[in-house]
């Protein structure tokens, strides 16, 4: 599927306000609300949007962003292995990149939660070798 700017701008209006309605959006880009309506349709079935509710992660007292860098033993399963922390409870995002790791993983939880995180659901992979932990003081638009 290839989207194109009619796409990019009911994306844009979702982004802005993600109870904004279709007759709403379909005003404001002049086509009809059955358009609107296939194409959010099309978007969400082919993983290009996902609609969803989101917090204020710094009205979470609770609960912390925490970022971790991993180290993969063998960069063959940097894939597997992203997917494999992707699927962990917790995780935001798995993310590959360049530089001094690997994996960049974003966990929402409790600060004493990272421990068991860390000893129990990482340590279980064993294609994770090292770790290092990030933990956000202030966030600043910052939705999960």
């Amino acid at each position: 599927m290839k989207i194109d700017n009619i796409d990019m701008e009911i994306i844009s209006c979702l982004n802005k306000n993600g109870r904004i309605s279709n007759n709403e959006i379909a005003s404001k880009l002049s086509v009809s609300e059955g358009t609107v309506r296939n194409r959010i349709r099309k978007l969400t079935e082919n993983d290009y949007l996902k609609v969803k509710g989101l917090v204020n992660s710094n009205q979470i007292k609770e609960k912390q962003v925490i970022f971790l860098g991993a180290k993969v033993a063998v960069s063959k399963d940097l894939e597997k292995t992203a997917e494999a922390v992707s699927r962990l409870e917790h995780v935001n995002s798995t993310s590959i990149v360049t530089g001094r790791y690997d994996l960049i993983i974003e966990v929402f939880l409790e600060p004493y939660a990272l421990i068991t995180f860390l000893c129990n659901d990482l340590a279980n992979l064993d294609s994770i070798v090292s770790t290092e932990t990030f933990m956000t003081l202030q966030n600043y638009n910052k939705w999960i």
